[in-house]
């Protein structure tokens, strides 16, 4: 298994473990939603919250499962990646489905992180005399779109690269 399946991977089991640590703290009142200033503006019960982290963590996995292997099956004039001309070459395109299906797992383990701290966030909040989000879930969110964006930015300019020869 490569580095970024076990991530995956890893982020997966991370996923379910907070699940599990929120199966055992949450209490019959969960918050679900929060407004601009993080101030609770929808509330659910706790089966229901714990139904919807676990709809949200097997949907997001199952999508980063199914890319992974759409991206194995899928005909190559339908791939867009910078310099075509290069990638979609018979003998580099083994290759660039390696790449684009390492990619799919770093994104899929970086969904799976963001969704475990959005749990953890919410059993912190459930538990507080006058439950607010707080600056947490913004950094959370924040720091999944820095990272995201940046793996886009790389994956463009460098690792889709034509190699130098040599």
């Amino acid at each position: 298994m490569g580095s970024a399946r076990r991530w995956f991977a890893g982020a997966g089991v991370l996923f379910a473990a907070a699940w599990v640590w929120a199966l055992r703290r949450l209490p019959e009142r969960v918050p679900i939603h929060f407004g601009g200033s993080g101030e609770v503006d929808a509330w659910s019960s706790r089966t229901a919250a714990l139904v919807t982290f676990a709809a949200l963590g097997l949907g997001a996995a199952a999508l980063f499962v199914g890319l992974v292997r759409f991206l194995a099956r899928i005909p190559a004039e339908h791939i867009t990646v910078p310099h075509p001309e290069h990638w979609k070459r018979p003998e580099h395109l083994a290759r660039l489905r390696r790449l684009l299906a390492e990619d799919m797992w770093w994104f899929g383990a970086a969904t799976l992180l963001l969704l475990a701290a959005v749990q953890v966030l919410v059993v912190r909040t459930a538990g507080m005399a006058d439950p607010g989000l707080g600056p947490e879930g913004p950094v959370a969110i924040g720091v999944y779109s820095i990272v995201v964006i940046a793996r886009a930015v790389w994956m463009v300019t460098r690792r889709y690269a034509v190699p130098r020869p040599g």
